[in-house]
């Protein structure tokens, strides 16, 4: 007596497309916007070519979904963190978070970096700006900060990212870094006035 194997089961779309999106953001942390493939996605996430087309159209529709899966991630992981509208403390508390985030997951800091890298594009640029924007009302919201303070937040996150990326160890490292390349972007220099 032989066995037929079984039939392939069907997985429901949400669980697809998130699968899709997962391989799409090791993918595009890779090769950027440019240089990733939707065949090598489709490989990655084990589902045919047309299938990605048909689920997320164009290469650009699909990495802008991914983009914003993980600035949908960076705010949940913000809305996840405990914290009081406390101002810096909140502030200390939701980057100690973000920095644990992108050392679990590299590869979310990375397509954050390629999606300002591909924001020569104006499309591209959009999102990316409204995302930004979104994000930071967040952290007002979150920790009670005034612009200024929300403006040095993401600015000081955009500098543990790249520590994350370059996986400078600790966060004495991190911070120490991050300090550092901000005090020399907003130090005065008269002959900049010129």
């Amino acid at each position: 007596m032989t066995t037929e194997p079984a039939p392939r089961q069907r997985k429901p779309a949400s669980i697809r497309r998130r699968e899709i999106l997962d391989a799409a953001t090791e993918e595009f942390a890779a090769g950027g916007l440019a240089g990733s493939r939707i065949e090598s996605i489709a490989a990655r996430a084990e589902i045919s070519h047309p299938r990605v087309v048909q689920m997320f159209g164009t290469k650009q529709n699909l990495f802008l979904e991914s983009v914003g899966a993980v600035f949908d991630e960076v705010s949940r992981t913000f809305e996840d963190t405990p914290t009081s509208r406390d101002g810096e403390l909140a502030l200390a508390m939701l980057g100690e978070s973000y920095l644990r985030m992108l050392r679990a997951r590299p590869s979310l800091g990375t397509v954050m970096l390629q999606a300002y890298a591909a924001s020569a594009d104006a499309g591209v640029r959009a999102v990316v700006r409204e995302r930004v924007e979104r994000l930071g009302e967040l952290v007002m919201t979150l920790t009670g900060a005034d612009v200024n303070q929300m403006r040095a937040f993401i600015a000081t996150g955009l500098s543990l990212t790249v520590t994350a990326i370059l996986e400078l160890e600790g966060p004495d490292e991190s911070m120490a870094w991050g300090a550092w390349l901000i005090a020399k972007t907003t130090q005065h220099d008269p002959s900049r006035e010129r």
